[in-house]
């Protein structure tokens, strides 16, 4: 077993987009870069942070000069290190993941 098999714990595939994010709490949201995603949450490049435990908002599907996503998501802040933060999507109904899931991976 490598080091890598050893440290990962995902239960869910990784898609490496490229895209650009909205996130933080609602009315005060800040620009971000999406390092890592998949069904369960994000991992976003940013020099912002937020406590962990904080929930914010996450939006996808931004234009150059919108201030808001054409998906938007709730979601909660698990880890915060030095350039990123990874936070788990809230309220995502298992029988919808999948769908929104193929939107995501597709469509924006």
């Amino acid at each position: 077993m490598t080091h890598y098999e050893q440290r990962e714990r995902r239960n869910a595939p990784r898609r490496p987009p490229d895209w650009r994010v909205l996130f933080g709490p609602s009315g005060q949201l800040s620009l971000g870069y999406l390092a890592d995603m998949s069904p369960l949450g994000v991992s976003i490049l940013s020099e912002t942070h937020f406590p962990i435990g904080t929930e914010i908002e996450v939006h996808f599907g931004i234009e150059h000069t919108q201030t808001s996503g054409r998906l938007q998501m709730r979601a909660v802040v698990r880890h915060c290190t030095l350039g990123r933060i990874g936070v788990q999507f809230l309220n995502v109904d298992p029988s919808q993941r999948e769908h929104w899931w193929q939107i995501l991976r597709g469509a924006l």
